[in-house]
Formats: structure tokens, C-alpha cells, sequence
């Protein structure tokens, strides 16, 4: 399979536009879950007579099925195949439809959003999942495509992603493991289900929706800290021996902060066992120690 930097090298951009988009393919594992969609990221070829696409980048989601059992990277096309996708790079606009099933794709809606960066279009990111047949989504999926919609949006503005101080680490939450929507005030306005029993781990039984996480006891400062300084803040919380990692990452319109989504995973387990390594590292040295001075 070829490597980004290996595919970079079909294109016409240059170090600082292809980082922005290394980070963007970094950092959208949590937009196709939001979205239950596979993601993928079409850049032009370096410059021909009629416009080819190369797959730079694809994410499937870890909430719903994906519509590819093979790996798209490095797979090239052209206007006749991806039509949607060239359009969306001409008008440099963000483009909703529903594809029909051919010989050679099943059913899918896609959506199609210019990527920018500094005023620049540097590709076409789509988010493609199988129509929902005689099913009303529920409320969950109506708030998280919701909150994907406001990314696109960001993406399409060169808002998202964010620059290298707002790297995703290692360690961040999923959106499975539990998400807050906050409004432009700092209140909830839509907490998931795994959000509230983490809550309910640390003893907090409160109503959430329309307070701020401070006002209920939770320690609020990763989404203070993120509203400030509009960008991605992951910081650990504690309470009553639980302990979160929590992510805030600002919602942005125009440049301003909006609102934000937390994502929050409990690491306690993972805490508890970090302690335990350390205070066997501790009492090895202290055996260590004791042993030497008695030599």
C-alpha cells in the first residue's frame, strides 16, 4: 500500500499544504464515527488536461458498517467516475446526493466538502454511508450528524483541522466512548448515554442538559481552557477514584467559538495500573538499595 508521502508526490503541493492534510487524515477518526460514514480524501493529480483524482486518505467508522472491504488509498479517478467529486472541486462548495447502485458501488449518500487551507483548495474530503431504508434515526444520530455537519463546515472554511498544537494524542477519547455537545455559553445541550453513566461513575446524578459541566461537579477546565483559546484541549479529570480523559475541541464559525464537543474515556483502570507499575518499580530499587548496603 502506498504511503501518504508516497502519494504526495502525484500532486502540486507543496511541504505546508500537504502537512495541513496529514493532519486532517490524522485526526478524523472521530468525524466518521460522528458521521457512521467511511471518509475519504481526494487530491488532484499534478496538472492534466482533464481533472484525475488520487484517494490520499480513508478512515472507516467504528459505529456503523463500511461500504469498503478494500483499502482505497492510491486508487485514481476521473470526472466520469467520481462526478460528484469534481464538481464539489470546481465550485468549491460542499455537495450532498444520493448515488445510485452500479456494476461497481452499492447504493451510498455521499457528501462532498472542499478542503481548504488558507484561502487555498487544496482537495475534496466525502463522507459515504449506505442509505437508511424504512428507519427514523434517533435522536443520538441526528445530534452527532449534526455536529459532523459543523466540522464540514469548518473543514470547508480551512478551520479544520486544527495546526500542530491541536494534534490528536495517542490516548484521545472515541466517540464511543462518550460525547457532551456544548452550546456557544458553555451549557449542554446533548449529552450520549455513555457520557451520563460516566458521570454516574463519579457520583454525579444531576440533569445535565442546560448547565454548565461546572455547575453539576464536574471539573470543567479542559472545556474552559478550550473555549479561550480555540483549540483541542485533552486533559485527565478526577473524581471519587474515577478518572477521565476528556478531549474539548472548540466548534468554530468565522473564526469564533461557537460551542464545543467533549469526548470523554474512562481511564481509571488503565490509572490504577500505571500507579501499581511504579510502586513495583519503586520497591525493586528500595530492595536494590538495601541489598547493595548490606554487600
Amino acid at each position: 500500500m502506498a504511503s501518504f508521502d508516497d502519494l504526495a508526490r502525484e500532486t502540486d503541493l507543496d511541504a505546508a499544504a500537504l502537512a495541513h492534510l496529514q493532519r486532517l487524515v490524522a485526526s478524523w477518526g472521530f468525524l466518521a464515527d460522528l458521521s457512521f460514514a467511511d471518509l475519504l480524501l481526494f487530491v488532484p493529480q499534478k496538472q492534466e488536461a482533464s481533472p484525475r483524482f488520487v484517494v490520499m486518505g480513508q478512515m472507516r467508522p467504528t459505529t456503523s458498517q463500511t461500504l469498503y472491504r478494500e483499502d482505497q488509498l492510491g486508487v485514481v479517478v476521473d470526472e466520469t467516475q467520481r462526478p460528484l467529486v469534481a464538481r464539489a472541486w470546481r465550485l468549491g462548495q460542499i455537495i450532498d446526493a444520493e448515488v445510485e447502485a452500479s456494476a461497481r458501488a452499492e447504493a451510498a449518500n455521499v457528501q462532498c466538502i472542499p478542503v481548504y487551507w488558507r484561502d487555498t483548495q487544496l482537495g475534496v474530503l466525502t463522507r459515504e454511508s449506505a442509505p437508511s431504508v424504512g428507519r427514523r434515526p434517533g435522536e443520538l444520530e441526528r445530534v452527532y450528524h449534526d455536529i459532523f455537519d459543523a466540522f464540514a463546515r469548518m473543514i470547508a472554511a480551512g478551520e479544520f483541522p486544527f495546526g500542530a498544537e491541536g494534534t490528536e494524542p495517542k490516548e484521545s477519547p472515541r466517540v464511543g466512548d462518550g460525547v457532551v455537545r456544548l452550546d456557544e455559553s458553555a451549557r449542554v445541550d446533548y449529552a450520549s448515554p455513555n457520557f451520563v453513566s460516566a458521570l454516574h461513575r463519579m457520583g454525579i446524578h444531576a440533569n445535565v442538559l442546560g448547565a454548565r459541566l461546572g455547575e453539576v461537579g464536574f471539573d470543567e477546565a479542559p472545556v474552559r481552557a478550550a473555549f479561550a483559546i480555540g483549540l483541542p484541549i485533552t486533559e485527565e479529570v478526577e473524581l471519587k477514584d474515577v478518572t477521565l480523559l476528556v478531549r474539548a475541541i472548540p466548534l468554530l464559525d468565522h473564526g469564533k467559538v461557537a460551542g464545543a464537543l467533549a469526548l470523554v474515556r474512562d481511564v481509571s483502570e488503565l490509572r490504577r495500573r500505571d500507579r501499581l507499575l511504579v510502586s513495583k518499580d519503586v520497591l525493586i530499587r528500595e530492595m536494590h538499595h538495601r541489598v547493595k548496603n548490606n554487600l
